[in-house]
């Protein structure tokens, strides 16, 4: 690893343990912008996917503002070149880290991106760092890292320390999935107010952006505008309904506690339905939903294993071992021997006093650190 990142060393590693995980790309994206804020100040990242002609085919905004999706979907989708298209063609170009502020005024192109987009999204200085795949060099995406006003300039060492980032993301993008995954319910979760439309009237941050996620899960020239409504779900005619009774049902009859559902490659979205009444027991003309996003367990045990104060190695250990990886393949994914694998196993299970693989859950998933020396 180079010198000059050195400092962030344990921030790659967890990238690095991420990367190894062999999650879907739309779920591995997500979860490694998360994790960057950690080590390196931002205000929010992005990341754009390339596809065989080294188009963007996709996008992942943390703040998942609705303009910029739509604005996107305006950009890949226009039959004649303009400038929206045009200034997308030259950032799929870029070779090296480039940042909006010190390029702004200087590129055409990039100052008309730079007014139209980021600016309004408070995006004052955004580094835009090319991923690459590393035996062929074919483009794979476009990781963006925004900074407000206040935030300071990107240093040498932060660019290169984001080249070497773009390298884990690479490396996770061509692992090999995870062939059955479980699910949990995840951090992530939203309100929604809707009408008997099912459109949305009022929405938490993070139920408009995992509703957004819920919608679509990827884009192309024939991708309509984005609705802000639940049409996405399966059975919401039917659920709204429900949710929706007609007036000579009494309110204690009304089932209040319906859950549809639905999957798409950013995730499993889970919508749980309240009936609204007013403080005289009255009946609104909108109701209450509860969206959450599910994430794989293994993604949970990644973000909980760190608490347990492992070294780096025995943490990566640990983890692949409490998600029910076999030795050897964890030996494989580690480029380790299964001597060390299991000497590692040992360990763990004498630093944490347990002795068995659910043990290692438990403590992980319910922080039960009262065994600890």
């Amino acid at each position: 690893m180079n010198d000059k990142v050195k400092k962030h060393s344990y921030c790659c590693y967890r990238l690095e343990q991420l990367a190894r995980l062999g999650l879907p790309a739309q779920l591995f994206i997500p979860a490694l912008l998360q994790e960057l804020h950690h080590d390196l100040s931002s205000f929010s990242n992005s990341f754009l996917w390339q596809d065989e002609q080294e188009n963007f085919s996709n996008i992942y905004d943390e703040m998942q503002n609705m303009s910029v999706i739509q604005s996107f979907i305006l950009a890949i989708s226009r039959e004649k070149p303009d400038s929206n298209s045009h200034t997308m063609s030259w950032v799929s170009q870029l070779n090296r880290p480039t940042t909006s502020y010190k390029q702004h005024g200087k590129n055409s192109r990039l100052t008309a991106l730079y007014k139209r987009t980021l600016l309004p999204l408070k995006y004052f200085n955004t580094c835009f760092i090319p991923v690459f795949e590393s035996s062929s060099n074919k483009r794979l995406g476009l990781l963006m890292v925004h900074r407000e006003e206040s935030q300071p300039e990107f240093t040498c060492q932060e660019r290169d320390l984001l080249e070497h980032i773009a390298s884990i993301i690479a490396h996770g993008l061509q692992q090999p999935e995870i062939e059955k995954m479980l699910l949990t319910d995840g951090w992530e979760q939203g309100i929604l107010i809707v009408n008997q439309k099912g459109q949305v009237q009022k929405a938490s941050p993070m139920g408009e952006k995992l509703l957004s996620l819920a919608s679509f899960s990827s884009f192309n020239a024939s991708t309509k505008p984005l609705k802000h409504d639940i049409s996405g779900f399966k059975d919401s005619k039917n659920f709204i309904k429900n949710l929706f009774p007609t007036n000579d049902i009494p309110l204690d009859n009304v089932d209040t506690d319906l859950v549809i559902s639905t999957h798409n490659a950013w995730g499993n979205f889970i919508l749980k339905g309240f009936l609204i009444k007013d403080i005289a027991g009255n009946r609104g003309n909108t109701i209450s939903l509860h969206i959450r996003k599910q994430e794989p367990f293994v993604l949970k045990l990644f973000h909980r294993i760190k608490m347990l104060n492992l070294t780096p190695r025995q943490e990566t250990v640990g983890l692949f071992y409490a998600a029910g990886i076999p030795n050897k393949t964890i030996s494989e994914k580690l480029d380790l021997s299964l001597y060390t694998v299991k000497e590692h196993t040992k360990n763990i299970y004498e630093r944490l006093n347990i002795k068995s693989r659910a043990d290692l859950i438990e403590l992980i998933i319910c922080d039960s650190t009262s065994n600890l020396e």
